[in-house]
């Protein structure tokens, strides 16, 4: 007997529900990147963030992966589409949506269904470009490259400023808290590196 689809709802089905009980609903593409498994296979990894509304507090946010390249006619070159609609329905399903029978969405498993072996690797291009879903409240945080972070931790390393030691340093020139240096932008890791440049002593 072959494997029934009867049991999960679509994305499609998911979405007009939600948009029938959250009218002003804020739907963001929020972050994509390649991930390289050990086996040398590739996926891209897509996150989707839901928000109820502009005030919502605690949005839902959920990923999904989907290998790189797409091995069927209809997913290869739609890679990014097909984990995004993927991850949707996981985050929709996430708020309630649909989901007697499954977190899974049908076009979730339609695309794993469509995953077959392959000898072909696909080369591994880092992806990291992130927005913010209501503009008119601030500027788009913009990521470091893995450059940037090595030249920061590079020229604080060579000053022995290391680990927890690094983290206050960011947080003295930046003038503000961080959890770790994973939370610094673009532009805070420019600041902390012309910091070291001039000086390198950990500010009290």
């Amino acid at each position: 007997m072959g494997f029934s689809l009867d049991n999960y709802v679509d994305v499609a089905t998911r979405l007009q529900l939600a948009h029938a009980k959250y009218p002003e609903i804020r739907i963001q593409e929020t972050h994509r990147e390649v991930i390289e498994m050990p086996d040398k296979t590739c996926f891209i990894r897509c996150t989707v963030t839901v928000w109820r509304d502009a005030n919502d507090p605690i949005p839902a946010v959920a990923t999904a992966c989907e290998i790189y390249p797409g091995r069927t006619p209809y997913t290869k070159t739609s890679e990014n589409e097909v984990g995004f609609t993927s991850a949707l329905g996981r985050a929709l399903g996430y708020m309630g949506f649909a989901i007697n029978k499954s977190i899974a969405s049908r076009d979730e498993i339609e695309a794993a269904q469509s995953r077959q072996p392959t000898a072909r690797l696909a080369s591994v291009t880092p992806i990291n470009d992130v927005e913010v879903p209501f503009p008119e409240e601030g500027p788009a945080k913009v990521y470091p490259s893995s450059k940037q972070l090595g030249m920061m931790r590079g020229l604080a390393n060579g000053k022995g400023i290391k680990g927890d030691d690094l983290k206050a340093y960011c947080c003295n020139v930046l003038g503000r808290t961080i959890n770790s240096t994973n939370d610094l932008s673009k532009q805070d890791i420019s600041k902390v590196i012309d910091a070291l440049q001039v000086t390198g002593e950990l500010e009290n």
